[in-house]
């Protein structure tokens, strides 16, 4: 287990640092006064990030601001935690919180190509699971501040801005930081074979393309996603899609035939699977 922390006990940036979660990255950033921290991983991450803060000398207190890049319980499933043990203000894009506080409940977003058709339907069954044996509990929890107001990271010294990049979600939100020139994006992108690439569900196409655009034009050097390792913009490689509706008939056909195909696999009922 050291082994594997271990790697994360460097900084990738000035005053930045990857540190590990369940299931997705979290970042630590120091600010002037105090530290901020970027999504909170799955439900019971934070013992895992604390563990870590602490071998790089961080106080649980000094963490002044907790950001959600987006609304999706690998990267909020452990702020309530967090915030009750650091007791830092919380911040989300407003179209989050009510998903945050758990008032709307999170549906995924489209796939865009067959993997993440396959990926959507297996993370489906996975949550059912985890569900069904309570092996994952998230805890809603009130956000505090709206994360595209700048003025939070004034508050704490930071220099740099929080941009709305929807794309992935509506509401999702990368951290720039200035100084080190690097980007903290979420699940904008995704790290794969030493490239960023788009991830697999997006509710919008365009908007992701958009979004990205937007990140590039401030010319971070470093861009660093909720999934896989931090890379160079230059490792930046997004498709160029055309989006063309698919028949309702052809696209039945296509959901029937993975819903077999995840059932073959699982050894599962798609009927009871749907219920």
């Amino acid at each position: 287990m050291w082994g594997r922390i271990h790697q994360y006990l460097s900084e990738i940036a000035e005053g930045v640092y990857r540190i590990p979660a369940r299931a997705a990255n979290t970042y630590l950033v120091e600010a002037k006064s105090g530290l901020v921290l970027v999504d909170t991983g799955l439900p019971g991450s934070e013992k895992r990030i604390l563990s870590t803060m602490a071998r790089l000398g961080k106080e649980p207190r000094k963490v002044k601001l907790i950001v959600l890049t987006h609304r999706h319980i690998d990267h909020i499933g452990s702020a309530a935690a967090l915030k009750k043990e650091t007791g830092a203000s919380l911040a989300s894009h407003q179209f989050e919180k009510p998903y945050v506080a758990g008032t709307l409940m999170v549906s995924m977003p489209p796939a865009w190509s067959l993997k993440g058709k396959m990926t959507k339907r297996f993370v489906s069954l996975g949550q059912s699971v985890a569900k069904l044996f309570r092996l994952i509990n998230y805890h809603p929890i009130y956000v505090d501040k709206v994360a595209d107001d700048d003025s939070i990271l004034e508050e704490v010294g930071l220099d740099g801005t929080i941009l709305w990049t929807p794309g992935h979600t509506k509401g999702s939100v990368s951290l720039f930081l200035n100084k080190p020139k690097a980007v903290i994006i979420g699940d904008l992108l995704r790290s794969s074979h030493g490239k960023l690439v788009e991830p697999l569900l997006m509710e919008s196409i365009s908007q992701t393309q958009a979004s990205v655009q937007r990140v590039l034009e401030l010319g971070p050097v470093l861009v660093c996603p909720g999934h896989g390792k931090p890379l160079p913009a230059s490792a930046v490689k997004v498709s160029k899609r055309v989006v063309t509706p698919v028949p309702a008939k052809k696209k039945q056909e296509e959901e029937d035939d993975l819903d077999k195909l995840t059932a073959d696999l699982f050894k599962v009922d798609p009927q009871a699977q749907a219920q």
